[in-house]
């Protein structure tokens, strides 16, 4: 036994791709093991109907708002991973062997965060004249922000840090850039901000709002 062992539910730093495959290794550990958790109240079919609509919903082609949708559907499951992680946690009391059989991963330090991946930038003209729809990809780290440098395309510095007066501040990883003039070619490059003062951004994208 390991003093003070637990197991990690929060799921915030993995990737889309990440956290499906963990929600999946925990639903099917489960299954086969549920029977060693005496008292266990988690609804094994529900928990898999949330992961295959967090899935149908993150695997559906770019639209207007995915973002969102792509964010609640993973809320919802990660909802059921941490208060069902928590409950493992006292249960187990420390013996690995008990929180092996979860499919939750171990619980470990804090590590550095480093300088952050450049993220990938997907922008839609809306229908609204001026509006420009954006998603930014997930960053696999903690207490990240995002946001968008932009500059007329006609602007030959290539360096987004340059592009001053022309910023947005995302509050989450998708939504609509509003007021651009109509039809003016713009170049758009976004970015993950961490702890570190050291950014990446995205290759640049060229576009015209309708």
């Amino acid at each position: 036994m390991a003093k003070g062992a637990k197991i990690n539910y929060n799921f915030d730093e993995h990737s889309e791709d990440e956290f499906y495959k963990a929600a999946v290794l925990i639903y099917k550990m489960l299954m086969l093991n549920i029977g060693v958790f005496t008292g266990a109240t988690i609804d094994l079919i529900a928990f898999n109907k949330a992961i295959e609509i967090y899935n149908d919903v993150r695997t559906t082609p770019f639209y207007i708002g995915i973002g969102g949708d792509i964010s609640s559907a993973r809320t919802a499951v990660q909802e059921i991973i941490t208060v069902n992680g928590t409950w493992f946690n006292t249960f187990c009391n420390g013996v690995v062997t008990l929180l092996n059989k979860t499919g939750y991963p171990m619980a470990k330090d804090a590590e550095s965060q480093g300088k952050l991946d450049a993220t990938v930038l997907t922008l839609t003209p809306t229908l609204l004249p001026g509006g420009m729809s954006f998603l930014i990809s997930h960053i696999a780290a903690s207490r990240i922000k995002y946001g968008i440098m932009y500059t007329p395309a006609t602007n030959t510095d290539n360096n987004p840090a340059n592009w001053t007066g022309f910023f947005y501040a995302a509050g989450q990883r998708d939504g609509v850039i509003i007021n651009l003039p109509s039809k003016v070619d713009y170049k758009f490059s976004s970015f993950a901000m961490g702890t570190e003062r050291d950014i990446t951004y995205s290759a640049p994208v060229f576009i015209a709002a309708l």
